[in-house]
């Protein structure tokens, strides 16, 4: 294939790695001098110049040659990456559409547990699919519904199936709907970029199955699977790489981040997600998957770029790659509307509230709507949401908070020489670990108790002794009011006051709170 040796110019540090079947070389501490360096020496070596694109941070160029090699060189980050391989059917890629002018439509497909799914109704009739959760029963004959209602077509054409990573809630769904149905739609061309079904070096989890489900779901199961029912429909094989462009209908589909980027970072295979700026109807959406803002460094690779009307939540708003790197990206995404593929109940109740960035999103991010899984929902772009959607999200906030319980619970009227009144039971109905903060008051002040600490598991009931082993005593460094400095008075009464990181529910079997905070 190439016969250059990279890095070709002495450079010290740097990685290289395969991903899938690529070889990813990532040159790092070196300035926009190099991009021009390492062109000069392609087009030196024979290889012909076929894409070359400046954007903003960004400097892309794609080569074709006994291979295809594809350079992308961030300026704020000082990293060259290097792919190649031999596959050449990015440069012959083409995609003929006969505008129909229908209205282009973006489905979000309810699915029986999180996951995602996207359709997208092009003016011409056909479709773009992005993933396909799970695939169960319910939700293939979902699929199928979906596209025979929109399909002006007598066989729904689906112009490009994208799978963005092989975790089984995005792409099993793939194979399971076409052992089914293939037969009953048409798929011109699938897209996907992953690590080969063995891989288990660089991604250990691959071969690791679900015990919840009856079958398989483990990526090297379904990978060969899925692989299978490509090779059944005749459709297309694209991989996607960084830097790489598709145009697909009226749908303009940049390639802003894939395997190619963090194969040399992490062992997460959500960081693997090929995450898409679309252009489609004067608006931009940027479909993220699973992609850890952190691992693939979007903010700092792309800036201002990264600006979105649209934005599809990242890792399902249950957080991706640090919270301070996600809300970087947000801030430079700026979306009026998200889609959030998870439940309300997951999404307000159980588990994205709780979460830095959904958190950020879903209160100070001014977005105007956030659209959840439930039920199936269709937008037509370009999309302007509703009055009433802000309102809306900041009711389903609150009302999320609420079913929880509460962050603050004062009980009265307890006394030191009842020992079961310091006997407690904790419930955290939420998907985080919960801190509670426990105070003590007495009738003199200076006998205040502060700074005593108990961890709460997610979903779990905890009943515990706030003066016990169950807590820690004095969770400060330096704290004048702790439970050891302080201890117990004898024979007084007492009240306490709890406060925790997110809504809980606190009881006592023998008095009732006195207080209990509101959300807001």
């Amino acid at each position: 294939m190439n016969s250059i040796k990279f890095p070709a110019f002495g450079e010290s540090d740097y990685s290289d790695n395969t991903a899938g079947g690529s070889r990813v070389y990532v040159i790092r501490g070196v300035g926009e001098q190099s991009f021009s360096d390492y062109e000069s020496l392609l087009l030196s070596s024979g290889y012909e110049k076929r894409e070359d694109r400046r954007d903003g941070l960004h400097l892309y160029a794609a080569f074709r040659g006994d291979g295809a090699i594809y350079m992308n060189y961030y300026s704020a980050i000082g990293e060259l990456y290097i792919v190649t391989e031999e596959d050449l059917s990015y440069f012959s890629y083409s995609d003929a559409s006969a505008d129909l002018g229908l209205p282009t439509l973006v489905t979000q497909l309810e699915l029986e547990d999180f996951g995602m799914c996207y359709v997208i109704r092009l003016s011409d009739g056909r479709f773009i699919l992005i993933d396909g959760g799970q695939g169960f029963a319910p939700e293939q004959k979902r699929l199928l519904s979906c596209l025979r209602e929109q399909s002006p077509l007598g066989v729904p054409t689906v112009a490009a199936w994208i799978l963005t990573h092989p975790h089984s809630d995005h792409f099993n769904g793939f194979a399971r709907f076409c052992e089914n149905y293939l037969d009953d739609i048409f798929i011109e061309k699938v897209f996907y970029n992953f690590p080969d079904k063995n891989d288990t070096e660089h991604y250990p989890l691959l071969s690791s199955a679900d015990s919840r489900f009856e079958y398989d779901d483990s990526a090297t199961a379904y990978i060969p699977k899925m692989e299978e029912q490509i090779r059944r429909s005749g459709a297309a094989v694209y991989t996607p790489h960084t830097g790489q462009t598709y145009r697909i209908g009226e749908a303009c589909c940049e390639i802003i981040a894939s395997m190619d980027d963090t194969v040399h970072v992490t062992d997460n295979i959500n960081a693997t997600s090929t995450v898409i700026r679309m252009e489609l109807r004067d608006q931009v959406i940027l479909w993220a998957a699973d992609a850890g803002c952190g691992y693939i460094r979007l903010a700092e690779k792309h800036g201002d770029r990264l600006k979105a009307d649209i934005l599809q939540v990242p890792h399902h708003g249950f957080g991706c790659g640090g919270a301070d790197a996600e809300i970087a990206a947000y801030k430079l995404i700026a979306p009026r509307v998200c889609f959030m593929p998870v439940s309300d109940y997951n999404a307000y109740t159980v588990f994205c509230t709780y979460k830095a960035g959904a958190r950020y999103l879903m209160t100070e991010a001014n977005i105007d709507e956030l659209i959840t899984g439930t039920p199936t929902r269709t937008i037509i772009l370009p999309y302007t949401p509703a009055q009433s959607a802000k309102s809306e999200l900041r009711r389903k906030y609150l009302s999320g908070l609420d079913d929880c319980g509460s962050t603050a619970w004062i009980f009265t009227d307890l006394h030191t020489s009842v020992p079961s009144d310091f006997e407690f039971t904790i419930l955290n109905t939420t998907n985080s670990t919960v801190t509670v903060w426990i105070e003590l008051f007495f009738e003199d002040p200076k006998q205040k108790i502060r700074s005593i600490k108990a961890k709460v598991n997610p979903t779990s009931l905890k009943r515990l002794s706030i003066v016990g082993d169950e807590v820690d005593p004095d969770a400060l460094h330096f704290n004048w009011l702790s439970l050891k400095a302080q201890g117990i008075p004898e024979n007084v009464p007492f009240a306490v006051r709890f406060k925790s990181s997110a809504p809980t529910v606190i009881s006592h079997p023998n008095h009732s709170a006195s207080y209990r905070s509101q959300n807001r």
